[in-house]
């Protein structure tokens, strides 16, 4: 065969597969093009529910509020109907009230005192009975007048009575949603509820709202979550259905795209892309059939020079021009390079930009939790709070009847006393849970025993486990092990697992304390048998705001906050705590670890403190312009044997104390002539006073307050109210001063 037929064999060779191949790829490029757009009417949907569910949530979020009111608790109706007029009622929806039988009490459309014989509303009492939040499917409003939707909230009253709050719309408000989505003019985009009735609609809705939708379109909404299908629409429209749900409801949200519509773009997409193809094979002919030409010149030219050479001539040399093909090889080798780093670029972007997107909507969930977290404390912390104020103000007030005898004043005394002492934990726990978490807490570390810090503990947790008749173990085989660290804070550590385990156990409950070494850390766990630990809570039981279900025998209350103060107040030791439990009902265990000191523990170890009793009694000074609150306190001390002394400013208490030295002096911060700091300072600086106790006693307890109070010439530092049991300590230690100067002169 000559050289032309073997290139038009090659040509063949090349073009029919490359045929082949277009025709696939054309085809891919159609259906492609058809799944972005059918992608496009998806991604609209979504849309549109999500804007149904946040007009659900606002509608929702505005019934609670209102539910919460102190008028819904009190079945103030006039104001409760303003309130619900000024904060729900539109011309295309209102707030209706409803008693427990379905009759109708307030509607906001109706001026307030309207009274309403229509009957009972018999699917009222079915709303109240589900306890939480509800939406409606399409249902005939009042009198039968319109076709409504409703968000249904229960709520009940301080009396006990059950009513229904219902924000109800109009479905031309659902219609005005599927407006504003500005959808192209052919398509079509429904809501139907889980009866199958379409609840509004944007195309023809006075036709077709208030039936049923296709029972195709039905029964696939009802066996997927979301998902297409094509069907004949109820306007005769051959259609892609894309169909999705509301989370807030249980309501469909359908968008139906004409067919002709979503392939005529993918039919002149794949058209142009044929017709691009088509020239770039006929260019490509061309060019094979030219370049066969000049392959045959190339021959022509090699066969001319040879028999230029048999006839004894000079051939004459001229270019073929192969070496250009080369050069255009190398020239597309280098732009499929560049393409090609071009892309893994791209696609690069996209992953970090997956990423991000990822990491913003986790930060999102995080926030969300932790903002619940919070709202469910805050409404923890005031219940916790009215607690012991309730008790406090009814003994107050019994303190007050004539006729009481000295055994009911003392019963009342404890009462004030023990609630008081709860109100005063609660603020601490509060203040130690601000401080910890602006990183204001120090820890003064000094070599302590751990049996020391355990029998303190346990003095500290023995009321409460006594109250509850509790079992308490203790396997205390490292009892002379000695640790760096701040007794008090680890005090407070080893008391709340205690106070904790208490709280969850159920009266007559066994709770055990052990306490060994392992491998130069000491190891101490506090195991109970009672409630146990959910296993979801396990992994956030030591996070803020976290606490778990409370159950019905638990009368201690708190605020959630120990076990995030225990773990805090371990990391500044330098170690770690760790909690365990095999579920609910199965007991927990909370295991804490701390490095031994390295020096030499008998020198470290430290004595139990041993019981004072039978003190001295102490001449002191209290300064504080509330005079209440010092009389009280000096009551409270003069009962307990001490000498005291009121002065309700600081040029008296001066004048006093020239007059009369005092060992103690108790002094408030904010007196209204000169503060507490300037009084100490004078005190210091006259030699009759220099070497007195000085007490602060005052409501600033913030890190800065205390530098302040050292700094001024105090000796001690306390916030109201007044820790009873370290002013005790305080005024013993004055009395075994006194005791010894007196022995010495």
């Amino acid at each position: 065969m000559k050289t032309r037929t073997y290139l038009a064999a090659i040509v063949l060779t090349v073009l029919v597969p490359l045929l082949a191949l277009s025709g696939w790829g054309l085809y891919l490029l159609l259906e492609e093009e058809k799944e972005s757009r059918l992608l496009t009417v998806e991604a609209r949907a979504r849309s549109i529910a999500l804007s149904i569910d946040k007009e659900l949530v606002r509608a929702e979020g505005a019934l609670r509020v209102i539910g919460q009111t102190e008028q819904m608790a009190r079945e103030e109706f006039q104001p409760l109907y303003e309130l619900m007029r000024k904060t729900i009622t539109s011309p295309d929806s209102w707030a209706v009230l409803y008693d427990a039988e379905g009759r109708m009490l307030l509607h906001t459309h109706h001026p307030y005192g309207t009274r309403f014989d229509e009957g009972p509303d018999t699917w009222v009492p079915q709303a109240i009975a589900l306890r939480k939040t509800s939406v409606s499917n399409l249902r005939e409003g009042r009198a039968g007048k319109w076709k409504v939707v409703s968000v249904n909230l229960p709520v009940k009253s301080a009396s006990g009575r059950q009513f229904l709050l219902s924000h109800t719309f109009h479905v031309s408000h659902i219609t005005a949603l599927l407006h504003r989505a500005e959808l192209p003019p052919a398509w079509v985009v429904g809501v139907f509820g889980a009866d199958g009735i379409s609840i509004a609609r944007n195309l023809r809705e006075q036709e077709f709202v208030g039936k049923p939708v296709k029972p195709e379109l039905y029964e696939a909404s009802h066996q997927r979550a979301s998902g297409r299908l094509k069907n004949v629409t109820r306007d005769g429209m051959l259609a892609y259905n894309t169909f999705t749900h509301t989370t807030r409801a249980d309501w469909t949200v359908a968008i139906a795209a004409p067919q002709e519509e979503i392939n005529r773009p993918a039919r002149t997409a794949t058209l142009i892309a044929g017709c691009v193809l088509l020239f770039a094979l006929g260019s490509a002919v061309l060019g094979i059939v030219l370049f066969a030409r000049r392959l045959t010149a190339s021959f022509d030219l090699a066969l001319d020079a040879a028999k230029s050479l048999e006839l004894g001539k000079m051939p004459v040399v001229q270019p073929s021009g192969v070496v250009e093909a080369d050069v255009l090889q190398r020239a597309l080798h280098d732009a499929g390079a560049k393409l090609e780093a071009e892309n893994e670029a791209r696609q690069r972007l996209e992953r970090e930009r997956e990423q991000l997107l990822r990491n913003e909507r986790e930060a999102r969930r995080a926030a969300e939790n932790q903002n619940n977290a919070k709202d469910e404390f805050l409404a923890m912390l005031a219940h916790e709070l009215r607690n012991p104020l309730a008790p406090i103000v009814a003994a107050a007030h019994m303190l007050k009847l004539a006729g009481r005898d000295e055994a009911s004043v003392q019963r009342t005394g404890d009462i004030i006393i023990r609630q008081a002492d709860h109100l005063k934990s609660l603020i601490h726990d509060l203040l130690d849970v601000s401080r910890v978490t602006r990183g204001l807490v120090s820890v003064d570390r000094q070599p302590v025993g751990m049996g020391a810090v355990v029998t303190s503990a346990i003095e500290q947790a023995q009321p409460l486990l006594d109250s509850r008749k509790h079992t308490l173990a203790l396997d205390m085989r490292a009892a002379d092990a000695v640790v760096l660290g701040d007794k008090k804070r680890l005090v407070q550590v080893v008391a709340n697992l205690l106070n904790n385990a208490a709280k969850y156990t159920p009266p007559g409950g066994r709770i055990a304390l052990t306490a060994e070494t392992r491998a130069g850390q000491l190891v101490l766990a506090v195991s109970d048998n009672g409630i146990g630990i959910d296993p979801e809570l396990l992994p956030h039981v030591f996070d803020l705001f976290r606490q778990a279900q409370r159950t019905a025998d638990r009368s201690q209350g708190g605020l959630g906050l120990g076990l995030a103060l225990v773990r805090s107040i371990m990391e500044l030791h330098g170690g770690q705590v760790s909690a365990a439990s095999e579920g609910i009902g199965k007991g927990a265990c909370f295991t804490l670890t701390l490095p031994l000191h390295a020096g030499d523990a008998a020198q470290a170890r430290v004595a139990h403190d041993a019981a004072r009793s039978g003190a001295e009694p102490v001449r002191l000074m209290i300064v504080d312009d509330n005079v209440d609150a010092a009389r009280t306190l000096a009551n409270l001390l003069e009962a307990k044997g001490h000498h005291v002394s009121v002065m309700a400013n600081a040029h008296s208490a001066l004048e006093e104390s020239l007059r009369r030295p005092l060992p103690l002096y108790i002094l408030d911060i904010g007196l209204p002539d000169v503060d507490g700091y300037e009084l100490a300072r004078r005190l210091r600086a006259a030699p009759a006073t220099a070497g007195a106790v000085l007490v602060a006693l005052t409501g600033y307890g913030q890190m800065h307050d205390q530098a302040m109070a050292f700094a001024a010439g105090f000796d001690h530092h306390f916030v109201k109210p007044i820790d009873i049991a370290a002013l005790d300590r305080i005024l013993l230690e004055v009395a075994q001063s006194q005791a010894r100067q007196a022995v010495c002169g």
